[in-house]
């Protein structure tokens, strides 16, 4: 016969239910705080009166909801069952937890400070008891969107909602001092449980709910301030691609992690629920598309990924670093599809008698070289018009690397160029962009500013150029880990990075009057910058080494910055962005990011590494990383 698998005691709320779970040998976790351990009276005072004593050499430790904890013995009590009645280990355990408390201002907390979160209905508090008759915490992921959140809201609401799980559940008292036979027993028997049911609806789980930032909290305050209060955790519909996340959060949870539990909707609502009682949004039994995603196992190439991600086939796993840096330099992009081509007629011939410029699926090498040519007056009018507004705007506009934006005419040039010669868009952006740099202070940057960064060698300009003259920015996502970084200092880096690319890149003066076509539209090298065959180069290349990334590195609010940044103040400054040695699971990226993109999405390549050093690069000038392979 299988044995009980709730604990011994419980209330009569549920008490049915219970007992038949356990008869059927369903395994519905526990409903008290070390329910195995059996504690005779005399030991558990003991330990209690121990920590009492450590406390006391403490007076100025923090409350406990408003309560001087010496006095909250069943506080006591709850740590020490956590800690396996070890007093050193109880006391750290609970100083810390009080600390933290008092620090993060729990008591305090309110759905007033976190309402755009509390309007997502992203996690609840269910009305209805599970029937152990614990309650129930409720998080709905699908609702939960990392790019659009604010961190330090959703660690107030998980805290909150935790503090109202709290009221709900019992500070169980230690044992009584004397012993009253049957008395006792009746009173522990109509105790309410002390622990909760969690459950994570995983239904159309995307990366764009993958936040490591918030999950590292989750596990950090249910483990260190939360101790033993949860008694079992589902997981409802989880998809595929929810297991790479998985496999990384687990290893934090250490034996927690046996809490656990995968299940369907069907399965949630007949084993924890009474009829009638289940959570809104799962009285459906059907999982959703999903539970039913695949993936492709073989790595994807351009085309058939494209035609995946159109075909808005399943994916298979977790967005990585390298996915998301691929996707902030792919949006920085700006190249205008929809036009045909103009036929360059310089540069030096390679072996074949391909002219450079013209290497047929490599990309381009100016900003804007697949529209229709300007003609000069316009170019003129526009670059007048635009200066006419930054004059207007007065000496209060920041500096363009020194030199007053109005005096810049490749600068103006640029920035039209990217709005299509809209001037007023261009102003703006121009204008945002210089703002940008003085609050971003980018003129003042350096590797001091952020050398645990540089050291770790996660992204570098390479030493020599593509073979079609342009310098090339490579990152190596696996050196990359969302734990350990500070994200200020990795903008930073990014930030000083884009500016020495800058310094390879050249930005062409507007056509003249007297220009010919010859000159292909105003493509001089008056400011020193230009290939080996003599022409200038405006973009460079964006390499994105993917090869053993891990949702450790899938760093979505550094993605976003990097999407900012690039879109805004770096426009239209890389030609093509590499993708080397993408693991499948990327086609789960790609599908939820690739909309976003819009136009940028084609300039994106999936490559492997034997590709990249025969295709980009003349023997032997590949970056090291890749040659290796």
């Amino acid at each position: 016969a299988a044995p009980p698998l709730l604990p011994r005691r419980g209330g009569a709320s549920g008490g049915v239910e219970r007992r038949a779970a356990a008869a059927e040998g369903r395994d519905l976790g526990s409903a008290y705080i070390g329910q195995e351990d059996n504690v005779d009276s005399e030991t558990a005072w003991q330990r209690i009166e121990a920590l009492r004593r450590r406390l006391e050499s403490m007076p100025e430790l923090p409350r406990w909801r408003g309560k001087p904890v010496l006095e909250n013995t069943g506080l006591l009590w709850w740590f020490l069952r956590d800690r396996r009645l070890d007093v050193e280990e109880a006391l750290k355990k609970l100083v810390e937890c009080v600390k933290w408390r008092a620090e993060f201002r729990v008591e305090r907390l309110g759905p007033e400070l976190f309402m755009k979160e509390m309007r997502t209905r992203k996690g609840f508090l269910h009305q209805y008891n599970d029937i152990t008759g614990r309650p129930v915490l409720v998080a709905v992921a699908r609702r939960h969107n990392v790019l659009d959140r604010r961190l330090q809201e959703s660690c107030q609401m998980c805290a909150w909602m935790l503090e109202s799980a709290m009221d709900r559940l019992a500070m169980a008292e230690p044992p009584p001092k004397e012993s009253a036979g049957s008395a006792v027993e009746a009173a522990v028997a109509n105790e309410p449980p002390e622990q909760a049911l969690g459950i994570f609806d995983l239904r159309d789980f995307s990366p764009m709910q993958a936040d490591l930032e918030v999950a590292a909290f989750l596990v950090d305050v249910l483990y260190k301030y939360y101790p033993g209060r949860t008694g079992r955790v589902l997981l409802v519909g989880a998809p595929d691609l929810f297991r790479s996340f998985w496999n990384s959060v687990k290893p934090w949870l250490g034996h927690y992690a046996s809490l656990a539990d995968f299940v369907t909707v069907e399965e949630m609502a007949k084993d924890y629920f009474s009829p009638g009682t289940v959570p809104p949004g799962f009285e459906s039994a059907d999982d959703g598309p999903a539970r039913r995603a695949t993936a492709s196992s073989a790595l994807p190439s351009r085309r058939r990924l494209l035609a995946a991600t159109d075909a808005s086939l399943g994916a298979s796993a977790l967005v990585g670093s390298g996915a998301s840096l691929a996707a902030a330099l792919a949006a920085g992009a700006g190249v205008v599809t929809g036009r045909r081509q103009r036929q360059r007629k310089r540069g030096r011939s390679l072996a074949g008698g391909v002219a450079r410029a013209s290497l047929p699926g490599l990309g381009t090498r100016h900003i804007g070289e697949d529209e229709a040519l300007c003609d000069a007056d316009t170019a003129a009018r526009s670059i007048e018009q635009l200066r006419s507004e930054l004059l207007r705007a007065g000496t209060s506009l920041p500096l363009w690397r020194g030199r007053p934006a109005a005096e810049d005419d490749r600068l103006l040039w640029w920035f039209l160029r990217d709005r299509r010669l809209d001037v007023t868009e261009a102003f703006q952006k121009l204008t945002h962009c210089l703002k940008w740099r003085r609050s971003f202070r980018v003129d003042y940057l350096g590797p001091e500013n952020f050398g645990k960064e540089m050291r770790s060698r996660k992204a570098y300009v390479h030493t020599n150029k593509d073979v079609c003259g342009r310098p090339v920015l490579v990152v190596i996502a696996e050196r990359h880990n969302l734990m350990e970084r500070r994200l200020t200092e990795s903008c930073q880096m990014c930030t000083w990075f884009m500016e020495r690319t800058m310094d390879k890149l050249s930005t062409v003066l507007p056509p003249s009057s007297g220009e010919s076509d010859g000159d292909v539209g105003g493509h001089h090298a008056e400011d020193g910058v230009a290939s080996e065959d003599g022409e200038v180069v405006e973009q460079a290349l964006g390499i994105i080494d993917l090869k053993n990334f891990s949702p450790l590195q899938a760093d979505l609010e550094f993605a976003t910055f990097l999407v900012q940044a690039l879109h805004d103040y770096y426009p239209g400054r890389f030609a093509r962005i590499l993708l080397v040695d993408a693991p499948s699971i990327f086609v789960s990226f790609w599908e939820n990011v690739r909309p976003l993109l819009h136009r940028y999405a084609f300039l994106a390549d999936f490559v492997t590494a034997d590709e990249v050093c025969s295709r980009y690069f003349e023997p032997g000038t590949a970056p090291t990383e890749l040659q290796r392979r």
